[in-house]
Protein backbone atom coordinates (compact mmCIF):
# COMPACT_ATOMS: atom_id res chain seq x y z
CA UNK A 1 0.00 0.00 0.00
CA UNK A 2 1.12 3.31 -1.10
CA UNK A 3 2.55 5.06 1.97
CA UNK A 4 0.63 8.30 0.67
CA UNK A 5 -2.75 6.05 1.04
CA UNK A 6 -1.77 4.92 4.46
CA UNK A 7 -1.57 8.11 6.02
CA UNK A 8 -5.21 8.15 5.20
CA UNK A 9 -6.56 5.16 6.41
CA UNK A 10 -6.62 3.48 9.76
CA UNK A 11 -4.16 1.41 11.38
CA UNK A 12 -6.60 -2.10 11.18
CA UNK A 13 -7.67 -0.97 7.40
CA UNK A 14 -3.90 -1.17 6.18
CA UNK A 15 -3.62 -4.58 8.03
CA UNK A 16 -6.47 -5.84 6.62
CA UNK A 17 -4.83 -4.53 2.86
CA UNK A 18 -1.70 -6.13 3.86
CA UNK A 19 -2.83 -9.33 4.89
CA UNK A 20 -5.22 -9.58 1.91
CA UNK A 21 -4.23 -12.98 -0.90
CA UNK A 22 -6.79 -12.71 -4.28
CA UNK A 23 -7.72 -16.20 -4.42
CA UNK A 24 -6.32 -17.89 -7.40
CA UNK A 25 -6.71 -17.05 -10.68
CA UNK A 26 -8.55 -13.95 -9.80
CA UNK A 27 -7.06 -10.46 -9.85
CA UNK A 28 -7.69 -6.92 -8.36
CA UNK A 29 -9.95 -6.23 -11.32
CA UNK A 30 -12.25 -9.32 -10.98
CA UNK A 31 -12.87 -9.16 -7.37
CA UNK A 32 -13.61 -5.19 -7.43
CA UNK A 33 -16.04 -5.80 -10.16
CA UNK A 34 -17.77 -8.07 -8.27
CA UNK A 35 -18.24 -5.79 -5.07
CA UNK A 36 -21.77 -4.28 -4.66
CA UNK A 37 -20.71 -1.39 -2.75
CA UNK A 38 -17.47 0.12 -1.35
CA UNK A 39 -18.64 2.23 1.72
CA UNK A 40 -20.80 4.86 0.26
CA UNK A 41 -19.59 4.08 -3.15
CA UNK A 42 -20.75 1.67 -5.82
CA UNK A 43 -17.71 0.07 -8.02
CA UNK A 44 -17.01 0.66 -11.68
CA UNK A 45 -17.74 -2.30 -13.87
CA UNK A 46 -14.26 -1.30 -15.33
CA UNK A 47 -11.48 0.40 -13.60
CA UNK A 48 -10.96 4.12 -14.63
CA UNK A 49 -8.09 4.96 -16.99
CA UNK A 50 -4.94 6.27 -15.70
CA UNK A 51 -4.44 9.34 -16.84
CA UNK A 52 -3.62 12.76 -15.82
CA UNK A 53 -7.09 13.63 -15.81
CA UNK A 54 -7.37 11.21 -12.73
CA UNK A 55 -6.88 13.76 -10.24
CA UNK A 56 -8.42 15.82 -7.71
CA UNK A 57 -11.89 15.56 -7.28
CA UNK A 58 -13.84 13.41 -10.04
CA UNK A 59 -17.27 14.27 -10.74
CA UNK A 60 -18.00 12.25 -13.68
CA UNK A 61 -16.99 8.49 -14.60
CA UNK A 62 -14.87 6.84 -17.49
CA UNK A 63 -16.64 4.76 -19.75
CA UNK A 64 -14.93 2.28 -21.76
CA UNK A 65 -11.80 2.35 -19.95
CA UNK A 66 -9.65 -0.74 -19.45
CA UNK A 67 -6.49 0.04 -16.71
CA UNK A 68 -6.80 -1.65 -13.29
CA UNK A 69 -3.65 0.74 -11.83
CA UNK A 70 -5.24 1.35 -8.68
CA UNK A 71 -1.97 2.11 -7.10
CA UNK A 72 -2.00 5.09 -9.39
CA UNK A 73 -5.36 6.10 -9.22
CA UNK A 74 -4.94 6.56 -5.41
CA UNK A 75 -1.90 8.63 -6.10
CA UNK A 76 -3.38 10.69 -8.58
CA UNK A 77 -6.42 11.47 -6.53
CA UNK A 78 -4.43 12.38 -3.22
CA UNK A 79 -2.61 15.32 -4.14
CA UNK A 80 -5.02 17.82 -2.64
CA UNK A 81 -3.96 16.81 0.75
CA UNK A 82 -1.62 19.40 2.56
CA UNK A 83 -2.59 18.89 6.35
CA UNK A 84 -5.73 17.59 8.25
CA UNK A 85 -6.69 20.82 9.79
CA UNK A 86 -7.05 22.78 6.44
CA UNK A 87 -10.96 23.22 5.13
CA UNK A 88 -11.14 21.58 1.71
CA UNK A 89 -13.82 24.09 -0.20
CA UNK A 90 -17.10 22.67 -2.69
CA UNK A 91 -16.10 24.12 -6.55
CA UNK A 92 -19.10 25.13 -8.11
CA UNK A 93 -19.80 23.52 -11.88
CA UNK A 94 -22.61 24.57 -14.14
CA UNK A 95 -22.79 21.36 -16.05
CA UNK A 96 -22.69 17.72 -14.65
CA UNK A 97 -22.79 14.42 -16.18
CA UNK A 98 -25.70 13.28 -16.35
CA UNK A 99 -25.82 8.84 -16.33
CA UNK A 100 -29.27 7.19 -16.17
CA UNK A 101 -29.87 5.62 -12.95
CA UNK A 102 -28.71 2.12 -14.28
CA UNK A 103 -25.00 4.01 -14.71
CA UNK A 104 -24.00 4.43 -10.88
CA UNK A 105 -20.42 2.87 -10.90
CA UNK A 106 -17.82 5.04 -9.95
CA UNK A 107 -20.62 7.32 -8.06
CA UNK A 108 -20.86 7.95 -4.14
CA UNK A 109 -24.11 8.29 -2.19
CA UNK A 110 -24.30 11.10 0.41
CA UNK A 111 -23.95 10.23 4.35
CA UNK A 112 -25.66 13.35 5.46
CA UNK A 113 -28.08 15.95 4.48
CA UNK A 114 -28.23 19.03 5.99
CA UNK A 115 -32.14 20.28 5.44
CA UNK A 116 -32.00 23.85 6.62
CA UNK A 117 -33.48 26.06 8.21
CA UNK A 118 -33.04 28.42 5.86
CA UNK A 119 -31.66 31.67 7.58
CA UNK A 120 -30.22 29.66 10.40
CA UNK A 121 -26.30 29.09 9.76
CA UNK A 122 -26.21 26.01 7.10
CA UNK A 123 -23.35 27.34 4.75
CA UNK A 124 -21.12 27.52 8.06
CA UNK A 125 -22.27 24.44 9.59
CA UNK A 126 -21.85 22.13 6.22
CA UNK A 127 -18.29 24.21 6.07
CA UNK A 128 -17.22 23.67 9.27
CA UNK A 129 -18.18 19.87 8.61
CA UNK A 130 -16.53 19.53 5.35
CA UNK A 131 -13.75 20.93 7.11
CA UNK A 132 -13.35 17.28 8.73
CA UNK A 133 -10.35 15.12 6.92
CA UNK A 134 -12.72 12.37 6.37
CA UNK A 135 -15.89 14.51 4.99
CA UNK A 136 -15.69 15.15 1.12
CA UNK A 137 -17.43 18.20 -0.09
CA UNK A 138 -20.08 18.11 -2.90
CA UNK A 139 -19.71 20.15 -5.56
CA UNK A 140 -22.28 22.44 -4.56
CA UNK A 141 -23.75 23.03 -1.54
CA UNK A 142 -27.51 23.15 -2.48
CA UNK A 143 -28.36 20.67 -5.12
CA UNK A 144 -32.30 20.29 -3.71
CA UNK A 145 -32.26 16.76 -6.31
CA UNK A 146 -35.58 16.11 -3.86
CA UNK A 147 -37.57 18.99 -4.33
CA UNK A 148 -36.66 20.69 -7.84
CA UNK A 149 -34.74 18.25 -9.21
CA UNK A 150 -37.13 14.82 -9.01
CA UNK A 151 -37.61 14.04 -12.27
CA UNK A 152 -33.49 13.20 -12.98
CA UNK A 153 -31.65 10.57 -12.67
CA UNK A 154 -30.47 9.27 -9.49
CA UNK A 155 -26.74 9.20 -11.55
CA UNK A 156 -27.23 12.79 -12.39
CA UNK A 157 -27.85 13.44 -7.90
CA UNK A 158 -24.73 11.43 -7.40
CA UNK A 159 -22.60 12.98 -10.19
CA UNK A 160 -22.61 16.12 -7.55
CA UNK A 161 -20.70 14.36 -5.36
CA UNK A 162 -17.32 12.97 -5.19
CA UNK A 163 -16.15 10.04 -7.08
CA UNK A 164 -14.96 6.43 -6.02
CA UNK A 165 -11.31 7.09 -6.53
CA UNK A 166 -12.04 10.39 -4.15
CA UNK A 167 -13.29 8.83 -1.32
CA UNK A 168 -9.95 6.29 -1.69
CA UNK A 169 -7.43 8.91 -2.64
CA UNK A 170 -8.83 11.18 0.44
CA UNK A 171 -9.69 8.29 2.83
CA UNK A 172 -12.34 9.99 3.05
CA UNK A 173 -15.82 8.32 4.88
CA UNK A 174 -18.25 10.49 4.43
CA UNK A 175 -19.98 13.13 1.74
CA UNK A 176 -22.82 14.91 2.00
CA UNK A 177 -25.31 17.82 1.04
CA UNK A 178 -26.98 21.09 2.51
CA UNK A 179 -30.24 21.94 1.17
CA UNK A 180 -31.97 24.45 3.38
CA UNK A 181 -35.61 24.21 1.02
CA UNK A 182 -35.90 20.36 1.77
CA UNK A 183 -37.33 20.96 5.73
CA UNK A 184 -40.37 22.54 4.99
CA UNK A 185 -41.82 20.03 2.59
CA UNK A 186 -43.73 16.30 3.38
CA UNK A 187 -42.79 15.27 -0.18
CA UNK A 188 -39.14 15.58 0.50
CA UNK A 189 -39.23 13.19 3.11
CA UNK A 190 -41.38 10.90 1.19
CA UNK A 191 -38.79 10.74 -1.66
CA UNK A 192 -35.36 11.08 0.49
CA UNK A 193 -36.83 7.78 1.95
CA UNK A 194 -37.66 6.11 -1.31
CA UNK A 195 -35.33 6.94 -3.14
CA UNK A 196 -32.10 6.04 -0.58
CA UNK A 197 -33.95 3.29 1.18
CA UNK A 198 -33.51 0.83 -1.42
CA UNK A 199 -30.98 -1.82 -0.21
CA UNK A 200 -28.62 -1.79 -3.62
CA UNK A 201 -29.00 -0.76 -6.59
CA UNK A 202 -30.42 -4.27 -7.93
CA UNK A 203 -33.19 -4.14 -5.11
CA UNK A 204 -36.30 -3.57 -5.06
CA UNK A 205 -37.55 -0.92 -6.93
CA UNK A 206 -41.56 -0.23 -5.66
CA UNK A 207 -42.00 3.44 -4.74
CA UNK A 208 -45.24 1.23 -2.42
CA UNK A 209 -45.52 0.73 0.86
CA UNK A 210 -46.32 2.85 4.12
CA UNK A 211 -44.03 4.41 6.17
CA UNK A 212 -43.23 1.60 8.09
CA UNK A 213 -42.05 -0.03 5.54
CA UNK A 214 -39.24 2.59 4.63
CA UNK A 215 -38.24 3.30 8.74
CA UNK A 216 -37.24 -0.33 8.61
CA UNK A 217 -34.67 0.67 6.14
CA UNK A 218 -33.51 3.78 7.46
CA UNK A 219 -30.07 2.40 8.41
CA UNK A 220 -29.82 2.67 4.14
CA UNK A 221 -30.52 6.26 4.24
CA UNK A 222 -28.54 9.28 4.57
CA UNK A 223 -28.32 11.15 8.51
CA UNK A 224 -30.18 14.13 9.20
CA UNK A 225 -28.88 17.14 10.42
CA UNK A 226 -31.22 20.08 10.73
CA UNK A 227 -30.34 23.69 12.47
CA UNK A 228 -32.66 26.11 14.01
CA UNK A 229 -32.30 29.49 15.69
CA UNK A 230 -33.96 32.13 17.77
CA UNK A 231 -37.47 32.45 15.71
CA UNK A 232 -37.90 36.21 15.88
CA UNK A 233 -34.23 36.87 15.25
CA UNK A 234 -34.66 34.54 11.82
CA UNK A 235 -37.39 36.40 11.11
CA UNK A 236 -36.05 39.63 10.92
CA UNK A 237 -33.10 38.05 9.14
CA UNK A 238 -35.47 36.71 6.38
CA UNK A 239 -36.92 39.98 6.25
CA UNK A 240 -33.48 41.66 5.44
CA UNK A 241 -32.33 38.92 2.94
CA UNK A 242 -35.61 37.39 0.94
CA UNK A 243 -37.76 40.91 1.05
CA UNK A 244 -35.50 43.95 1.66
CA UNK A 245 -32.65 42.88 -0.95
CA UNK A 246 -34.73 41.13 -3.51
CA UNK A 247 -37.15 44.11 -3.87
CA UNK A 248 -34.29 46.54 -4.33
CA UNK A 249 -32.35 44.55 -6.54
CA UNK A 250 -36.12 44.68 -8.90
CA UNK A 251 -36.81 48.38 -8.31
CA UNK A 252 -33.23 49.58 -8.61
CA UNK A 253 -33.69 47.32 -11.95
CA UNK A 254 -36.59 49.17 -13.45
CA UNK A 255 -38.79 45.95 -13.24
CA UNK A 256 -40.68 47.00 -9.56
CA UNK A 257 -44.20 46.82 -9.44
CA UNK A 258 -46.66 48.67 -6.86
CA UNK A 259 -49.45 46.50 -5.17
CA UNK A 260 -51.85 48.91 -7.50
CA UNK A 261 -50.46 46.86 -10.50
CA UNK A 262 -48.07 50.22 -11.33
CA UNK A 263 -44.63 50.15 -12.62
CA UNK A 264 -42.06 51.75 -10.16
CA UNK A 265 -39.47 53.52 -12.12
CA UNK A 266 -35.34 52.32 -12.07
CA UNK A 267 -32.17 54.28 -11.49
CA UNK A 268 -33.50 56.18 -7.55
CA UNK A 269 -31.65 55.79 -4.27
CA UNK A 270 -31.80 52.87 -1.77
CA UNK A 271 -32.80 55.27 0.33
CA UNK A 272 -35.88 56.64 -1.70
CA UNK A 273 -37.19 53.04 -2.47
CA UNK A 274 -36.88 51.73 1.35
CA UNK A 275 -38.97 54.88 2.63
CA UNK A 276 -41.45 55.16 -0.17
CA UNK A 277 -41.96 51.61 -1.67
CA UNK A 278 -41.41 49.03 1.00
CA UNK A 279 -43.28 47.43 3.66
CA UNK A 280 -42.02 47.23 7.43
CA UNK A 281 -41.07 43.84 9.11
CA UNK A 282 -44.03 44.66 11.11
CA UNK A 283 -46.43 45.50 8.55
CA UNK A 284 -45.85 42.05 7.13
CA UNK A 285 -45.59 40.20 10.32
CA UNK A 286 -48.81 40.89 11.76
CA UNK A 287 -50.76 39.84 8.08
CA UNK A 288 -49.07 36.68 8.67
CA UNK A 289 -49.79 36.16 12.15
CA UNK A 290 -53.45 37.00 11.85
CA UNK A 291 -53.82 33.64 9.22
CA UNK A 292 -51.32 31.14 11.15
CA UNK A 293 -53.02 31.38 13.99
CA UNK A 294 -56.31 31.31 12.45
CA UNK A 295 -55.08 28.67 9.71
CA UNK A 296 -53.16 26.53 12.85
CA UNK A 297 -56.46 26.52 15.45
CA UNK A 298 -57.28 23.02 16.93
CA UNK A 299 -59.24 21.18 14.01
CA UNK A 300 -58.92 24.36 12.20
CA UNK A 301 -57.67 24.03 8.26
CA UNK A 302 -54.38 23.88 8.82
CA UNK A 303 -55.22 20.42 10.05
CA UNK A 304 -58.00 19.41 7.53
CA UNK A 305 -55.59 20.77 4.44
CA UNK A 306 -52.86 18.42 5.63
CA UNK A 307 -55.09 15.46 6.09
CA UNK A 308 -57.11 15.49 3.10
CA UNK A 309 -53.27 15.56 1.18
CA UNK A 310 -51.38 13.17 2.49
CA UNK A 311 -53.40 11.00 5.41
CA UNK A 312 -56.74 9.81 4.24
CA UNK A 313 -56.48 7.05 2.09
CA UNK A 314 -54.50 4.19 3.22
CA UNK A 315 -52.36 4.29 0.23
CA UNK A 316 -50.66 7.29 1.41
CA UNK A 317 -47.18 7.01 2.63
CA UNK A 318 -47.81 9.12 6.20
CA UNK A 319 -51.59 7.28 6.80
CA UNK A 320 -50.28 5.12 9.44
CA UNK A 321 -48.96 8.53 11.32
CA UNK A 322 -52.28 10.08 11.03
CA UNK A 323 -53.38 7.37 12.45
CA UNK A 324 -50.92 6.95 15.19
CA UNK A 325 -51.56 10.48 15.99
CA UNK A 326 -55.24 10.13 16.27
CA UNK A 327 -55.34 7.54 19.06
CA UNK A 328 -52.77 9.41 21.30
CA UNK A 329 -53.36 12.49 23.14
CA UNK A 330 -49.58 12.87 23.80
CA UNK A 331 -48.76 13.55 19.75
CA UNK A 332 -50.21 16.60 17.73
CA UNK A 333 -51.74 16.77 14.15
CA UNK A 334 -49.01 16.76 11.84
CA UNK A 335 -49.10 19.95 9.73
CA UNK A 336 -47.67 21.24 6.20
CA UNK A 337 -47.54 24.91 7.14
CA UNK A 338 -46.93 25.87 3.44
CA UNK A 339 -49.19 24.35 1.50
CA UNK A 340 -52.40 24.54 3.91
CA UNK A 341 -52.10 27.86 5.26
CA UNK A 342 -50.72 30.25 2.62
CA UNK A 343 -53.69 30.62 0.26
CA UNK A 344 -52.39 32.27 -3.86
CA UNK A 345 -54.79 34.37 -5.08
CA UNK A 346 -55.80 35.68 -8.55
CA UNK A 347 -53.94 38.69 -8.40
CA UNK A 348 -49.87 39.15 -9.75
CA UNK A 349 -48.82 42.31 -7.79
CA UNK A 350 -50.80 40.84 -4.78
CA UNK A 351 -49.72 37.25 -4.78
CA UNK A 352 -50.88 35.91 -1.48
CA UNK A 353 -54.37 36.64 0.54
CA UNK A 354 -52.97 37.38 3.72
CA UNK A 355 -51.57 40.78 1.86
CA UNK A 356 -54.83 42.07 0.21
CA UNK A 357 -55.46 44.34 3.10
CA UNK A 358 -51.88 45.36 3.29
CA UNK A 359 -52.19 46.29 -0.77
CA UNK A 360 -56.04 48.22 -0.14
CA UNK A 361 -54.11 50.05 2.87
CA UNK A 362 -50.26 50.99 1.01
CA UNK A 363 -50.83 50.75 -2.94
CA UNK A 364 -47.75 51.94 -4.13
CA UNK A 365 -45.72 49.07 -2.02
CA UNK A 366 -44.11 45.84 -3.42
CA UNK A 367 -44.97 42.22 -3.11
CA UNK A 368 -44.48 40.41 -6.10
CA UNK A 369 -40.78 38.91 -5.88
CA UNK A 370 -39.18 36.00 -6.63
CA UNK A 371 -39.05 33.33 -3.91
CA UNK A 372 -42.49 34.10 -2.72
CA UNK A 373 -42.55 30.98 -0.52
CA UNK A 374 -40.06 32.82 1.44
CA UNK A 375 -41.65 35.93 1.60
CA UNK A 376 -44.75 34.57 2.94
CA UNK A 377 -43.32 32.79 5.33
CA UNK A 378 -41.04 34.94 7.38
CA UNK A 379 -43.30 34.32 10.54
CA UNK A 380 -43.78 30.73 9.77
CA UNK A 381 -40.95 29.16 9.12
CA UNK A 382 -39.74 29.53 12.58
CA UNK A 383 -42.67 27.19 13.44
CA UNK A 384 -39.92 24.32 13.30
CA UNK A 385 -41.37 21.73 15.07
CA UNK A 386 -44.25 21.48 12.11
CA UNK A 387 -41.67 20.43 9.35
CA UNK A 388 -39.55 18.99 11.28
CA UNK A 389 -41.75 16.47 12.86
CA UNK A 390 -42.56 14.95 9.61
CA UNK A 391 -38.78 14.21 9.41
CA UNK A 392 -38.97 12.36 12.64
CA UNK A 393 -41.55 10.21 11.62
CA UNK A 394 -38.91 7.98 9.40
CA UNK A 395 -35.48 9.14 11.03
CA UNK A 396 -36.55 8.80 14.31
CA UNK A 397 -36.54 5.59 16.59
CA UNK A 398 -40.01 4.20 17.27
CA UNK A 399 -38.78 3.26 21.11
CA UNK A 400 -38.20 5.73 23.26
CA UNK A 401 -35.47 4.67 24.74
CA UNK A 402 -33.41 4.41 22.09
CA UNK A 403 -32.66 7.87 20.97
CA UNK A 404 -29.19 7.17 20.60
CA UNK A 405 -30.43 5.08 17.13
CA UNK A 406 -31.75 8.03 15.64
CA UNK A 407 -31.01 8.99 12.23
CA UNK A 408 -31.63 12.97 13.08
CA UNK A 409 -30.05 15.40 14.62
CA UNK A 410 -30.98 19.04 15.54
CA UNK A 411 -28.27 21.67 16.43
CA UNK A 412 -29.03 24.60 18.13
CA UNK A 413 -27.26 28.13 15.86
CA UNK A 414 -26.44 29.97 19.12
CA UNK A 415 -24.83 26.82 20.60
CA UNK A 416 -22.28 26.75 17.05
CA UNK A 417 -22.26 30.33 17.29
CA UNK A 418 -20.89 30.53 20.88
CA UNK A 419 -18.87 27.20 21.02
CA UNK A 420 -18.68 25.89 17.78
CA UNK A 421 -15.89 23.24 18.77
CA UNK A 422 -18.09 21.26 20.50
CA UNK A 423 -21.12 21.86 18.69
CA UNK A 424 -18.81 20.19 15.98
CA UNK A 425 -17.88 16.80 18.01
CA UNK A 426 -21.31 16.33 19.00
CA UNK A 427 -22.24 16.30 15.04
CA UNK A 428 -19.23 14.33 14.32
CA UNK A 429 -20.26 11.84 16.83
CA UNK A 430 -23.85 11.41 15.54
CA UNK A 431 -22.45 10.54 12.41
CA UNK A 432 -20.04 8.42 13.39
CA UNK A 433 -17.03 10.01 12.31
CA UNK A 434 -13.72 9.88 14.31
CA UNK A 435 -12.88 12.66 16.73
CA UNK A 436 -11.18 15.63 14.86
CA UNK A 437 -10.57 18.89 16.30
CA UNK A 438 -12.31 21.78 14.60
CA UNK A 439 -10.74 24.93 16.45
CA UNK A 440 -8.75 25.38 12.87
CA UNK A 441 -12.38 25.22 10.63
CA UNK A 442 -14.27 27.13 13.36
CA UNK A 443 -11.94 29.75 14.14
CA UNK A 444 -11.68 30.96 10.00
CA UNK A 445 -15.17 32.55 11.07
CA UNK A 446 -18.56 31.77 9.67
CA UNK A 447 -20.15 31.67 6.14
CA UNK A 448 -22.01 34.06 4.23
CA UNK A 449 -23.18 36.29 7.20
CA UNK A 450 -25.06 39.33 6.51
CA UNK A 451 -25.74 40.55 2.68
CA UNK A 452 -23.62 38.00 1.25
CA UNK A 453 -24.53 35.60 -1.90
CA UNK A 454 -23.13 32.68 -2.34
CA UNK A 455 -21.81 29.64 -0.33
CA UNK A 456 -18.61 30.42 0.67
CA UNK A 457 -17.53 33.59 1.80
CA UNK A 458 -15.90 33.49 5.30
CA UNK A 459 -16.52 36.57 7.44
CA UNK A 460 -13.18 36.66 10.49
CA UNK A 461 -14.89 35.66 13.89
CA UNK A 462 -14.77 38.97 14.95
CA UNK A 463 -16.90 40.73 12.58
CA UNK A 464 -19.09 37.46 12.12
CA UNK A 465 -22.82 36.59 13.03
CA UNK A 466 -25.04 33.99 12.78
CA UNK A 467 -26.87 34.86 9.45
CA UNK A 468 -25.91 32.82 6.25
CA UNK A 469 -26.81 33.21 2.45
CA UNK A 470 -29.53 30.02 2.59
CA UNK A 471 -31.89 31.37 0.45
CA UNK A 472 -33.35 28.76 -2.11
CA UNK A 473 -33.03 30.78 -5.08
CA UNK A 474 -29.55 29.98 -6.67
CA UNK A 475 -27.27 32.87 -6.20
CA UNK A 476 -26.65 36.56 -7.00
CA UNK A 477 -24.34 38.67 -5.20
CA UNK A 478 -25.53 41.76 -3.79
CA UNK A 479 -23.77 44.76 -2.66
CA UNK A 480 -26.32 46.93 -1.07
CA UNK A 481 -25.82 49.99 1.18
CA UNK A 482 -26.96 49.81 5.06
CA UNK A 483 -29.30 52.39 6.23
CA UNK A 484 -31.10 53.81 9.12
CA UNK A 485 -34.44 53.84 7.11
CA UNK A 486 -33.31 49.75 6.84
CA UNK A 487 -33.05 49.56 10.53
CA UNK A 488 -36.01 51.48 10.86
CA UNK A 489 -38.28 49.34 8.74
CA UNK A 490 -36.79 46.00 10.52
CA UNK A 491 -37.52 47.13 13.65
CA UNK A 492 -39.78 45.23 16.57
CA UNK A 493 -42.04 47.42 18.89
CA UNK A 494 -42.55 46.05 21.71
CA UNK A 495 -45.89 44.99 21.58
CA UNK A 496 -44.78 42.92 18.51
CA UNK A 497 -42.23 41.12 20.45
CA UNK A 498 -44.76 40.34 23.06
CA UNK A 499 -46.87 38.76 20.37
CA UNK A 500 -44.34 37.10 19.14
CA UNK A 501 -43.09 35.73 22.05
CA UNK A 502 -46.52 34.36 22.60
CA UNK A 503 -47.18 32.60 19.56
CA UNK A 504 -43.69 31.15 19.05
CA UNK A 505 -43.63 29.79 23.19
CA UNK A 506 -45.94 26.43 22.61
CA UNK A 507 -44.07 25.84 18.96
CA UNK A 508 -40.83 26.19 20.77
CA UNK A 509 -42.01 23.57 23.89
CA UNK A 510 -43.15 20.95 21.34
CA UNK A 511 -39.61 21.75 19.49
CA UNK A 512 -37.64 20.69 22.84
CA UNK A 513 -39.80 17.67 23.39
CA UNK A 514 -39.13 16.65 19.84
CA UNK A 515 -35.65 17.17 19.95
CA UNK A 516 -34.67 15.94 23.57
CA UNK A 517 -32.95 19.72 24.58
CA UNK A 518 -33.59 23.19 24.68
CA UNK A 519 -31.75 25.85 22.79
CA UNK A 520 -31.20 29.71 24.55
CA UNK A 521 -33.96 31.58 23.03
CA UNK A 522 -36.33 34.37 24.19
CA UNK A 523 -39.14 33.19 26.31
Amino acid sequence: CNRTTESLLYDDQIDDIEKYKLPQNETLSSLWSNFSTWGPCYPRAVEAEASPNNRHLRWSSKKNSNNSNWTYIVQSNSDRITDESSIIYPSYRETYHSPSKQELGGLCRPGFLIIGQGKCGTSSLYHYLTGHPRVLPANEKQIHYFLYHRTRSLGWYYSHFPSLESFLGRGALMTGEASPGYMPYPSVVEMVAKTMGQSSIGGEESSKGGIAIWKDRVQSMPKIIAIVRDPIDRAVSSYKYNYIQPALNKLKAGTGVMASGDKIPGGMSDEFYLKHHLFTFEELAYSELKVLKSCLEPGGEGEKWTYRKYGKKSSMFFHQSFETRKKSSQLSPLIHLDGACYNATKSKPVPRAQWVDLAKENPKKVLLLPNLQLTQSIIGRGLYALPLEWWYEVFSSSSPKKLNEDRIFVVCTEHMSTNAEVTMENVTQFLGLPNFDFSNVTGAGRYNVGSHRGYDTVTPGEDSNVDDDDSEEEGRRMNLDYSQTESELASISDDLMLELLDFYRPYNERLFKLIGKACPWKN
